[in-house]
């Protein structure tokens, strides 16, 4: 159903709003995102709740309420500095991975830039699963969602931590230190799980000592990469 709201005081708009902060993401289960290619992936996997934009979007089901609304309320409930034309409220899904071979584990990540860069490349790369530990930012955050340009409504994600793999997996730390192994030595198994570690802190003592290896990337001039680009390098080769 299509309305039109004009007021930044609509219970709506409120509602909306209240979702840019983490205690009310998890009591509704919702959260705000926002670009027309993450609408596009978020309506393939049914979690669209509602939309807010300037006009009417063409091939949106009746029974998802479409909001029209000024440029000033679309300013306000984006993220962005310049809105690409509509946010979006999304229900909250756990995606089953199809099998959990092929594992990212991201530990401690605080960066939602960075956590989203992550979710999107290992989609990229067809990994199974992308596990995220208790203490690393929201998935649901609104700067990962944007970062992740819509692979959030595509890649299965779960909060927790490695105990289910320890037994079956082969464990890869990405670690720059005196006893890992360059990446071009690296073999891998048919399952494995990729750990990366906090931007500033690195792996977790927990996670080092799970490790069947430890990997570091060959790099010169400079003594680390961001976790991003580590990631995007590793995942390239390992994968």
């Amino acid at each position: 159903m299509i309305k039109v709201i004009t007021s930044k005081e609509n219970k709506q708009i409120k509602f909306a709003l209240s979702l840019k902060e983490n205690k009310y993401r998890k009591i509704n289960k919702m959260f705000l995102a926002e670009t027309y290619k993450s609408l596009e992936m978020a309506l393939k996997n049914n979690v669209v709740v509602c939309t807010f934009s300037l006009c009417q979007i063409e091939g949106i089901n009746d029974e998802i309420d479409q909001y029209i609304v000024s440029e000033e309320i679309l300013k306000k409930l984006s993220s962005n500095v310049s809105p690409e034309g509509v946010v979006f409220i999304a229900k909250e899904v756990e995606i089953a991975p199809k099998k959990e071979e092929k594992i990212l584990y991201l530990d401690h990540i605080s960066d939602p830039g960075n956590m989203g860069t992550l979710i999107r490349t290992a989609l990229a790369f067809d990994y199974d699963l992308v596990v995220v530990s208790e203490n690393s930012v929201s998935i649901y955050n609104e700067k990962v969602i944007n970062s992740s340009k819509g692979a959030i409504f595509a890649m299965p994600i779960k909060v927790g931590d490695l105990t289910p793999y320890l037994s079956t997996h082969q464990i890869i730390v990405s670690l720059l230190s005196d006893d890992s192994i360059s990446l071009d030595e690296l073999k891998v198994n048919d399952k494995f799980v990729l750990i990366l570690g906090n931007e500033s802190h690195g792996v977790k003592r927990e996670s080092k000592r799970s490790a069947t290896v430890k990997v570091k990337i060959p790099i010169k001039n400079i003594d680390s990469l961001n976790v991003a680009v580590a990631g995007g390098i590793l995942m390239n080769k390992i994968h």
